[in-house]
């Protein structure tokens, strides 16, 4: 059902701005380890990718099946908060409204921080609860019927921001894109587009989807200098100040 309604208008709508967005990210991210967790079925982030090995993973027992080749395979695990990789192994994760799906986000990106390795590449889509779409899931909420387009609650962007900002994570860019209100026809969808570039000058932050790119930075301490142990454990001792009373004293007769 949810893939039904993701080949729906509005949904292809989004797909399309998304996908069209992955083929221009990822092209300059090189490595040899790169993933993406989730919505394989209608997004093929790695595509345009040139990583030597390149995984699409999903959980349980859905498949992935899009875009599938011999130089993208498939794999299946039982949670996206206990990944199959070693520890600072990955160059580039993509994550499709992961974090909007699953019941523990914080959990999700600890774990995807783990597995990338430093200066790797970390791509994030998701859903923006500040923009129409966002106010169609919310009163969908309130009236006890919840939208397929927002299953849970949307994360906001300002408390991923921080959680990545916490795990020692650059943010290198983004973007915010959709406009347009949702719709359940193409006519009324191609009438809306021209929000499409007024959107993005007048009131950038409220497309119904945001992407962004995190990098995972590791600071080491540097030392300056060299360590003098002697001088370090060498014990301090009082000298008594008659002396050099007594000195000034004589100076001063002279």
């Amino acid at each position: 059902m949810e893939q039904k309604n993701w080949q729906s208008v509005a949904g292809q709508y989004l797909t399309d701005w998304q996908q069209r967005l992955l083929d221009k990210w990822v092209g300059d991210a090189f490595g040899y380890y790169a993933a993406q967790l989730g919505h394989t079925s209608r997004l093929s982030g790695l595509q345009n990718n040139r990583c030597s090995h390149r995984l699409m993973l999903e959980v349980g027992q859905t498949q992935p099946n899009h875009h599938l080749t011999d130089e993208v395979e498939s794999l299946l695990v039982d949670d996206f908060t206990e990944l199959p990789f070693e520890t600072d192994s990955m160059d580039l994760l993509i994550l499709p409204h992961t974090l909007d799906d699953h019941k523990d986000p914080h959990a999700v990106l600890r774990e995807a921080y783990r597995v990338l390795r430093p200066e790797g590449k970390m791509i994030i889509l998701g859903n923006n609860p500040f923009s129409l779409w966002g106010a169609r899931a919310m009163v969908g909420r309130w009236l006890g019927k919840p939208w397929w387009a927002y299953q849970a609650q949307a994360l906001h962007l300002h408390r991923l921001k921080d959680w990545l900002e916490l795990l020692n994570c650059d943010i290198t860019q983004g973007k915010f894109g959709c406009y347009a209100p949702y719709v359940k026809n193409a006519e009324w969808l191609a009438r809306w587009l021209w929000l499409e570039a007024a959107g993005d000058r007048w009131w950038g932050v409220a497309g119904a989807t945001y992407a962004l790119t995190a990098v995972k930075r590791v600071y080491s301490p540097t030392l300056v200098g060299r360590i003098n142990d002697k001088s370090r454990t060498k014990r301090w001792a009082a000298q008594p100040a008659i002396n050099s009373v007594n000195q000034h004293k004589e100076t001063d007769l002279i």
